[in-house]
């Protein structure tokens, strides 16, 4: 969280196009999460969110302020939780659970959808980039199989990148290594909003699993192994929960553990648009 801040005074303009990009994914990201659990609800016989109008991916009926303030300062933050009355449910346990993944499923929805259309875009830019040779001149970026495995090559800057380094990192490399070389720079901005956007889907989706009240996965883990009889921690221990699991992100306990988790989904995700590459005769 420290080094965000830090980022900000050594570079703010950089700092400032980050926010024009990330800002939106991160509150539609949200604001769809939160809209899963308000309609599953719903689905379930609780209209409790639908008549306080949460039933909307509108972020004005979603974002908490201080989560909002917090997202743009320290770049985490949350939605407010959707009011649920299980009384209303037509299975108290059953529907408990369906209410409670319901969020993180939107959300590995949205992180499938964005690698799809981020792989659309890098085979559309690979379809337009020449072969060439190390003798290749005029071209800002070229493909060529160099140290025995696919990549690009960059004569300018006499530098290159093995495609599938680029794929394994694909919501933040393209941008910049493939998509604006070729497309221009406006379509490398709407790629890493996609990028931004698809990050944040997997990140919430992670997060929101940890078996911590008051998150989405303490009421997996209840629902299908604890089955307590109160769907929701008692308050005092909800407090202390929610209080160990700020100290935890502030103190980048549960960044570098998500993280870690975040670079082993990219990779698989990787290689998986490698193979896709691969069957539409884009790389070798």
């Amino acid at each position: 969280m420290i080094s965000y801040i830090d980022e900000f005074f050594r570079d703010p303009k950089g700092m400032l196009i980050f926010f024009l990009l990330a800002f939106p994914g991160r509150i539609l990201a949200l604001s769809l999460h939160e809209y899963a659990h308000a309609w599953v609800a719903n689905r379930c016989g609780d209209n409790t969110a639908k008549m306080l109008g949460r039933l909307t991916v509108n972020p004005m009926k979603h974002l908490d302020p201080l989560g909002t303030v917090l997202m743009l300062v320290v770049g985490f933050g949350w939605a407010r939780p959707v009011p649920v009355n299980p009384r209303n449910y037509r299975n108290y346990r059953r529907d408990d659970l369906k209410v409670s993944v319901a969020g993180v499923t939107m959300n590995l929805i949205m992180f499938c959808l964005s690698i799809v259309i981020m792989t659309a875009a890098v085979a559309l830019a690979l379809s337009r980039v020449p072969e060439g040779n190390l003798l290749t001149t005029g071209v800002r970026v070229f493909r060529m199989n160099y140290l025995g495995q696919d990549a690009l090559i960059y004569p300018a800057e006499n530098s290159y990148i093995p495609l599938i380094q680029l794929l394994c990192s694909l919501p933040y490399a393209p941008a910049d290594m493939l998509i604006k070389p070729v497309f221009g720079d406006i379509a490398g901005y709407l790629y890493q909003m996609v990028g931004y956007f698809c990050m944040t889907n997997l990140v919430l989706c992670l997060f929101n699993l940890l078996p911590i009240p008051p998150l989405d996965g303490y009421h997996v883990l209840n629902d299908l192994l604890l089955r307590r009889r109160q769907l929701f921690a008692n308050p005092q221990t909800a407090r202390i929960a929610s209080s160990v699991l700020f100290v935890l992100v502030l103190t980048g306990v549960v960044g570098r553990a998500l993280g870690w988790v975040d670079t082993q989904v990219l990779t698989g995700a990787g290689k998986l648009a490698a193979a896709a590459l691969r069957a539409l005769g884009l790389m070798a």
